[in-house]
């Protein structure tokens, strides 16, 4: 019999679940009052003629339900339609034992869903669970390690899952072998297609509606509303505050930052600690705190910052403090990791010179000094230093030998925060050597850009970073040549912008990339690579581009009197404060930022190609403190580059400079 409930047409259908289940709490939002039944035996004695029963796996992943021949065979007598869910056995014969997937996706197989999702379209089934049965037909969705951002990139692949189908060629019985009710606790994405998934199920089913929910995940604000000075101050607040409860760890005296939580999620929703202890972290999460140190004036904040970059700078876990190392001077990239990354250890010099003018901290300043020297007798003739030198990798090379050579290396993600270092610590000390290298290695790299620079993940990524040590060499120039080039770095960077603010993650020559997206599906998840697959993909990259383009265009903005960038830089401040996660659920995540946002969708959502690190991850220094930071300087109209010129310290760096460099050539 066919009933109308508020409008909705639909057969008499029997839920066959808790009255907590996802998909029950879809329905009551959309207005329907859907008829429960806890007992499968009651449910198919109490069924009508020719209605539709939904038996959902209420225990999953562990499996309780069993659809034996006798349910079928009543089922068929009654004609009534099924969907029945993660059963234990069919027909009398078990399922296989459960299994979890590691990087397969949900690939649309066929129209049954019409066009939303579309056939070839990809979605998440987080932390799935599947029980693989023969008996399936007509399979409408497969799971399958496949290339693609939104929709298969290549073939989809000869291996496969099913996961939804009939129950050999019964069009009356669907058999899914997950739980796909599980898609609120879940966090199954994207949010449009779990729509499409439902309403097509509930369709075949009888039941025409249009679902919604509140998922678990939110925002702190809506995509169109209007941010103020005292948004970005909020937001900077509630990443701080979520720092300090989630990422801060202590032991003994020591305070130190975790890298933060893994993209992987659960079946219930839960994601796991990411707890490498990273030295460019702990200096980001410590600048942060330094700041807010400055803002609440809470001398538990500032112990905790100046605590942590103390740290990294002085335990031989992290600093090495051989003055007959090649090495010395430099920090690991993380506690016993003998690994000296550029990169790395420019972000540790360049937190620590905020903090160092947040809170007239200069206890580090000789050895931030000496950093600041390990680097530069590592760099070469041309201002450019290997991505990676490793204590024992290179055996028959000291220091020496990188100091001297001709090396080029067109890669601003490994290479341009160690110029703005040099560029800023030569304005505070008057170390020539800091500016000539610096410039030299920039203006080798713009004769280049952006066509012909080496990109890691992303094209954007490394205009993006150009831009800070493009601010900081005009600041000290203010040649009218410097100004043109950090010109032309913004103006890069804004073609990629969206109107919401976004920055969108692109690339042209993929030759180019040294982590492309997958070339074929086989190569999926199985190195780095991009968050999308083609050029066209809508995603933005919070910790390899819009978080070092919100730091360049903030400071481009205060230093060009540009009411074009000035208005880019507000409309990505905006955004950023905007997508800032909000959930009770997850308590974790409430008031940071997530890594890889579909700004078409509104949603963390991108390809996870990225061995680990897909969209859902949390970095606690790279992105969620500076982030953070430059919302606060920006409502502040503070900018990045600031300094001390004292004696003091231009006498402490002529010294080391001497016994690190000149003394040893």
């Amino acid at each position: 019999k066919t009933i109308i409930q508020g409008g909705i047409i639909m057969k008499d259908i029997i839920f066959c679940t808790r009255s907590n289940n996802d998909l029950i709490k879809a329905l009551k939002h959309s207005g329907y009052k859907p008829k429960i039944s806890k007992n499968p035996e009651d449910a198919i004695n109490n069924a009508d003629y020719d209605s539709s029963i939904i038996f959902l796996a209420d225990g999953y992943p562990t499996a309780t339900f069993e659809l034996s021949k006798s349910i079928i065979d009543k089922i068929k007598s009654k004609k009534i339609k099924a969907y029945v869910e993660y059963p234990l056995s069919i027909n009398d014969i078990k399922t296989e034992e459960p299994k979890t997937i590691k990087y397969e996706r949900a690939i649309i197989q066929n129209d049954f869903f019409s066009s939303n999702p579309a056939k070839n379209s990809i979605c998440y089934i987080n932390g799935c669970w599947y029980r693989y049965s023969d008996m399936i037909t007509d399979t409408s969705i497969s799971l399958a390690k496949a290339a693609g951002y939104d929709s298969l990139a290549y073939d989809m692949p000869k291996k496969s899952i099913p996961v939804l189908g009939y129950l050999n060629g019964n069009e009356d019985i669907l058999i899914c072998t997950t739980s796909l009710s599980d898609f609120i606790k879940g966090r199954y994405s994207p949010y449009l297609r779990w729509i499409g998934i439902w309403e097509g199920i509930l369709k075949h089913l009888g039941l025409n509606i249009e679902l919604s929910w509140q998922s678990d995940i939110e925002f702190m604000h809506e995509s169109d509303a209007h941010i103020t000075k005292k948004g970005y101050i909020s937001a900077f607040k509630k990443n701080c505050i979520w720092s300090y409860n989630n990422i801060l760890t202590k032991m003994d005296d020591s305070y130190f930052a975790i890298e933060g939580y893994q993209s992987d999620i659960t079946y219930d929703g839960r994601q796991f600690l990411r707890l490498s202890n990273r030295g460019d972290c702990n200096l980001e999460t410590a600048m942060q705190f330094g700041l807010y140190a400055s803002y609440t004036n809470n001398p538990e904040y500032e112990k905790i910052a100046k605590n942590m970059a103390t740290n990294i700078f002085t335990l031989p876990s992290f600093a090495n403090t051989d003055p007959s190392s090649s090495m010395y001077g430099l920090t690991n990239w993380y506690a016993n990791g003998k690994a000296f990354y550029g990169d790395d250890n420019a972000r540790v010099m360049l937190s620590s010179l905020i903090l160092r003018n947040t809170l007239g901290f200069k206890d580090l300043d000789e050895y931030i000094l000496k950093c600041v020297f390990g680097n530069l007798r590592t760099t070469g003739k041309l201002g450019f230093r290997r991505m990676r030198l490793d204590d024992g990798r290179f055996k028959d090379m000291i220091w020496k030998d990188y100091y001297n050579e001709d090396f080029i290396h067109l890669a601003p993600h490994y290479q341009s925060y160690l110029w703005a270092v040099y560029l800023w610590v030569y304005k505070m000390t008057g170390i020539e050597e800091l500016y000539i290298k610096a410039l030299k290695a920039i203006e080798i790299t713009m004769d280049a850009f952006p066509n012909e620079l080496i990109w890691t993940n992303s094209l954007t990524a490394e205009i993006a970073r150009m831009i800070l040590p493009l601010c900081i060499l005009y600041e000290v120039t203010n040649k009218e040549e410097h100004k043109k080039w950090l010109e032309k770095a913004v103006y890069g960077i804004l073609e990629y912008q969206q109107p919401c603010g976004a920055i969108r993650d692109g690339f042209k020559d993929v030759s180019k990339g040294r982590y492309p997206p997958p070339k074929t599906n086989e190569d999926y998840g199985t190195t780095e690579a991009s968050l999308i697959q083609n050029n066209s993909d809508p995603a933005t990259d919070l910790m390899y581009t819009a978080n070092w383009a919100f730091i360049g265009l903030h400071e481009a903005s205060l230093i060009l009197e540009d009411k074009k960038i000035n208005t880019a830089c507000t409309l990505l401040a905006d955004f950023l404060t905007k997508i800032q996660i909000k959930s009770t659920k997850q308590p974790y995540l409430d008031g940071a930022w997530m890594r890889g946002f579909d700004y078409s969708k509104w949603e963390y959502y991108s390809s996870a190609a990225d061995i680990g690190w897909g969209a859902t991850c949390v970095e606690s220094g790279w992105s969620n403190a500076w982030i953070a930071s430059i919302l606060y300087l920006r409502a502040n109209k503070k900018p990045v580059f600031t300094g001390s010129f004292e004696n003091e310290l231009s006498d402490k760096a002529k010294r080391i400079y001497k016994e690190m460099i000149t003394d040893q050539l």
